[in-house]
This record gives structure tokens, C-alpha cells and sequence, in this order.
């Protein structure tokens, strides 16, 4: 799986498999894609791809800890 992670990136991997499956469920090809990719790079201990490609550089300034 991933190095280790921590407890608030575990609570957002619960919560994203939860969204997953009911996206897999409804056949939201475009939303399981992006789930899927949100999953990899938290397991991978990466920043989440849909905050890089949408936010501005201040826009994610502002959300890091």
C-alpha cells in the first residue's frame, strides 16, 4: 500500500472508498477516475491531483498545515 500514513489521511482514504463505491454503483466512469486517482496519491503520501490541478498556488497555500 503506501508509507505510512497518517490518522486524517486513513480517515480520507475510508471516506473516499465509501464515495467510490457508490460512484461505481451509479456508473460515474469520470467521478470513479477521479476518486481512483485522489486514493493512489494519498497511499502513495502525495498531494491530492484534483486540489494541484484546480487550485492556485495561494489557493493551496492557504489549506497546508
Amino acid at each position: 500500500m503506501s508509507q505510512n500514513i497518517n490518522d486524517e489521511q486513513q480517515s480520507e482514504l475510508e471516506r473516499l472508498n465509501r464515495v467510490l463505491a457508490v460512484a461505481k454503483k451509479n456508473g460515474n466512469q469520470l467521478f470513479i477516475q477521479n476518486i481512483e486517482r485522489e486514493i493512489a496519491a494519498i497511499q502513495r503520501g502525495d498531494c491530492s491531483p484534483l486540489i494541484e490541478e484546480y487550485l492556485t498556488e495561494s489557493e493551496r497555500a492557504s489549506i497546508k498545515r
